[in-house]
């Protein structure tokens, strides 16, 4: 469904034009404010070019529950098309009739983090060379930016009858984990190599502000797995012990296909620990609630602690053709 539909019609100031009959339209007269408007939007120099005025924009910040509702692409074509795709396969295969679902922690970067970690990946292309394309997660076809985030489930393909037990269940288990807001933080650069394709992903690690692991992430996982195991749908991290599963969270920001040699994926690694990348390890990650995708709807789940007043779950739907 397109967003704007445009008509095959002439528009009405072309017909009017063609119209000997219709009377010239009357001027806008502009007032003080439009004078203003004016005058704040451009500069006339000398010259007679126009010189963009440097003014602060003065809109608000957009409500997080606004990225809800452009958390998808497009929908391109039901069948596993990877020409679509830079080449990606489904992990999961679509079924008609079921909803693919996906359960993580997002984060939006700020101005400033979204600008470094695009330096980042700027430099390691630079190191993969020509041979090895890098395709970045941060920004869309168009330029946009977008969110990066934390996985709690993998993949998942839900049946119609299913959805909405799923959705309760898991809210459910969040509220009843006890695991209020918390802080994360970058904890380093790895490469992740996909067991269900021939894709490397360069991931950001995550600990908790504290430095003390993830306790609240693990607390939520628990949760999440419980759900998902009710429901017959795979859980994360399902082949790997407690104690490895702690530092296994993080956030994918870039993919390539195979894998850099050694010498090259380790000089990439080091990157975190150089200026200006080292001042990564400050950022705060700050999360709030946990986003459950279910085919073209996003809920959000707040977190909350025990004794506390949950708040509601809110859904938004996404625009997708």
């Amino acid at each position: 469904m397109a967003l704007v539909d445009y008509s095959s019609s002439p528009s009405t100031a072309d017909s009017e034009a063609s119209d000997p009959s219709t009377p010239p339209a009357k001027r806008r007269k502009h007032g003080a404010r439009g004078g203003q408007a004016a005058s704040s939007s451009a500069a006339v120099s000398k010259d007679g070019d126009e010189e963009a005025a440097a003014a602060p924009s003065a809109m608000p910040p957009l409500p997080s529950a606004f990225h809800d509702l452009y958390a998808s692409t497009v929908r391109q074509s039901v069948r596993d098309d990877p020409a679509l795709h830079q080449g990606r396969r489904r992990q999961t295969p679509h079924v008609p009739g079921n909803w693919p679902s996906h359960v993580y922690v997002e984060w939006y970067p700020s101005e400033a983090q979204h600008g470094l970690l695009d330096k980042l990946l700027n430099v390691v292309e630079e190191k993969l060379g020509e041979d090895m394309k890098l395709h970045k997660f941060l920004t869309s076809d168009l330029g946009a930016h977008l969110p990066l985030h934390i996985s709690l489930s993998r993949p998942l393909s839900l049946r119609t009858a299913d959805k909405d037990g799923f959705l309760e269940g898991l809210t459910q288990g969040i509220r009843r984990s006890g695991t209020g807001p918390f802080t994360l933080r970058p904890a380093g650069l790895a490469w992740y190599r996909s067991p269900d394709s021939d894709r490397t992903f360069l991931i950001l690690r995550v600990e908790t502000a504290a430095g003390s692991g993830n306790p609240q992430l693990m607390r939520l996982l628990r949760r999440c797995n419980g759900v998902a195991a009710e429901f017959q749908q795979p859980p994360l991290y399902q082949r790997t012990q407690d104690e490895v599963v702690d530092e296994a969270f993080h956030i994918s920001v870039a993919w390539t296909f195979g894998l850099p040699d050694g010498e090259t994926a380790l000089g990439v690694l080091a990157l975190f620990r150089e200026q200006p990348f080292r001042g990564m390890r400050a950022w705060d990650i700050d999360v709030s609630g946990v986003k459950v995708k279910i085919g073209n709807v996003v809920n959000h789940v707040p977190l909350v602690e025990l004794g506390t007043q949950p708040a509601a779950v809110s859904s938004s739907l996404l625009f997708e053709s």
